[in-house]
């Protein structure tokens, strides 16, 4: 399966041509796990829209000039001068290799590979049961990363009414001031001066260890979340961790960030700045909430996965070993991850969906936005259309995903397709592949549902089902059995939200509560919900 996938192979030649279904785009990140042409080095690429040299075709040489390539995509003439590169239709470039890790005598100080910081609340909510699941699932964790992936540098962050990390080598704890707690700015500084003292160990090597400092966890007091995430934040930037995963069971009460009375930052505003600054250090942020019966205010906290490409969860105490285990055993093939889509001028980006909604916006506006952290199942879509007639027989279409892989390097993903122009729908549904939109629409549902707007989710995916009906009878047979089967996967997704709007009905609006808890829960999954999950869902069903 190649990383860039499409509608249908012709695209519409104006807007009125299958205008009332959208043509989308879809780029599954699982595709950098695949080998292809490798090449170490730079891409030329165009000086105004960024386009790679594609190939040696391409160039051109005259007197006045010299050697010179015309971009496919804006149309620009660029000089080419040094060492020439080609990207190809597929190539993966390795623009620079892994940085060193830098370890000290009694610990890491930069990570540069897998590494997984727990952020652990002990407050005094989690006595009993729930602390005791933490600690079996965290051990679990542990387990299972020195069985599969021993070289993993683990932290972890405990807080409740205080906030510490620990020196894991030796054990030490490392206290956040408190005095610090009410500003984001005197966290950062408190905690870059305690650095030093924070150390990320080797699981494989440390995993009695780390067991030991599971066992000792104790709960007491508040809930200092909102500290204890810009302690995390500034531990994951100077230490370059990729995951941090938070598990709690309550309502942030203490601090910055605090859901409960006045803050100077309101709770929504902190937790979608703090998620824009995971999203800057290349981190990804999960966060585990473990249902208690009271609130926990799921929605403003789910900024941070949404943010950064984490996931969301909302589980009984016996239900945490499969969630843990699952982010765990989870392969991020690639931080800090940038994306641009190059069209050329008669094709315009209309949306995006799979990723925050403030990505989106980038990504419509740009072509182009650092988008997080990607894993197998991850999956960014764009809806395209034309923006006048297009007079051209084809048009070339290139997505750029520049990403640090697990080892620490930085490399560019070029994957580039040229697709047939056509001013007829029967052409176009003759290669129809219904089950790229109907996910980009099922994200898109997911996205207004977590927004708080679930009636238009339910309205977007009830008008695309339509639009498809209508198409059925004219489509080949093989088109139509995928209609039919985007069809069932689409009714599934659209009765999910109204189950989720009586959910909500039935919520108290006055306070948090764990019907809304597991409501948006669902709707960050349905946001980032894969086509291989969508329909590996409706084929389990049947």
């Amino acid at each position: 399966m190649p990383m860039l996938r499409t509608s249908s192979e012709a695209f519409p030649a104006s807007k009125d041509v299958m205008s009332d279904i959208p043509y989308v785009l879809r780029v599954e990140f699982g595709h950098l796990a695949h080998e292809t042409t490798k090449i170490v080095g730079k891409p030329i690429a165009c000086h105004k829209c960024n386009g790679f040299l594609l190939s040696l075709d391409q160039i051109q040489e005259d007197s006045k000039v010299g050697k010179h390539f015309v971009c496919p995509f804006c149309g620009t003439l660029n000089v080419i001068e040094g060492a020439i590169v080609v990207a190809g239709d597929d190539t993966d470039f390795v623009l620079e290799p892994p940085k060193d890790t830098t370890e000290t005598g009694t610990g890491v100080i930069s990570t540069g590979g897998k590494s997984f910081l727990a952020l652990i609340d002990v407050s005094g909510s989690m006595s009993g049961a729930n602390l005791a699941a933490v600690k079996r699932s965290l051990n679990t964790s542990i387990d299972s990363l020195a069985a599969n992936a021993p070289d993993t540098m683990f932290g972890l962050i405990e807080f409740e009414s205080s906030v510490l990390s620990r020196d894991l080598e030796t054990g030490e704890a490392v206290h956040l001031p408190q005095d610090s707690f009410a500003s984001l700015d005197k966290i950062m500084e408190s905690t870059k001066k305690l650095l030093d003292k924070i150390k990320l160990v080797n699981v494989g090597k440390n995993t009695d260890k780390l067991k030991g400092h599971v066992k000792a966890l104790r709960d007491q007091g508040g809930t200092a979340l909102g500290p204890a995430a810009a302690m995390a934040y500034v531990i994951a930037k100077h230490r370059n961790v990729g995951r941090i995963v938070l598990l709690t069971d309550g309502l942030a009460n203490e601090g910055i960030g605090a859901l409960e009375g006045y803050q100077v930052t309101p709770a929504n505003q902190y937790y979608e700045d703090l998620g824009k600054m995971f999203l800057e250090a290349g981190a990804a942020v999960d966060v585990v909430g473990i249902s208690s019966g009271a609130g926990m205010e799921l929605k403003t906290l789910g900024l941070l996965p949404e943010a950064t490409g984490g996931q969301m969860y909302f589980v009984t105490p016996n239900e945490l070993d499969r969630s843990l285990s699952e982010l765990a055993g989870a392969t991020m093939l690639g931080r800090d991850v940038d994306v641009r889509l190059i069209t050329p001028p008669g094709v315009t980006i209309k949306d995006a969906s799979g990723v925050s909604r403030a990505v989106v916006d980038t990504l419509k506006k740009k072509g182009a936005s650092k988008i997080g952290v990607v894993g197998e199942d991850h999956e960014l879509y764009f809806e395209v259309a034309p923006n006048r007639e297009i007079k051209e027989s084809e048009v070339p279409i290139q997505v750029q995903v520049s990403y640090t892989d697990e080892a620490g390097a930085r490399r560019v993903r070029s994957l580039t397709t040229k697709l047939k122009v056509s001013k007829s729908e029967d052409e176009i549904m003759e290669t129809l592949d219904p089950t790229v939109g109907a996910t980009f629409v099922t994200q898109k549902a997911g996205e207004e549902s977590f927004g708080g707007d679930r009636e238009k989710g339910r309205k977007r995916i009830a008008s695309f089902r339509s639009a498809m009906k209508s198409k059925a009878g004219a489509a080949p047979k093989a088109v139509q059995a995928m209609l039919e089967k985007a069809d069932q996967a689409l009714d599934n997704e659209e009765k999910e939200i109204e189950r989720q709007e009586e959910m909500m009905e039935m919520a108290p609006s006055s306070a948090p509560s764990g019907a809304a808890d597991e409501a948006f829960t669902e709707n960050l999954a349905q946001m980032k919900r894969s086509s291989k999950s969508l329909f590996r869902k409706e084929d389990d069903e049947e």
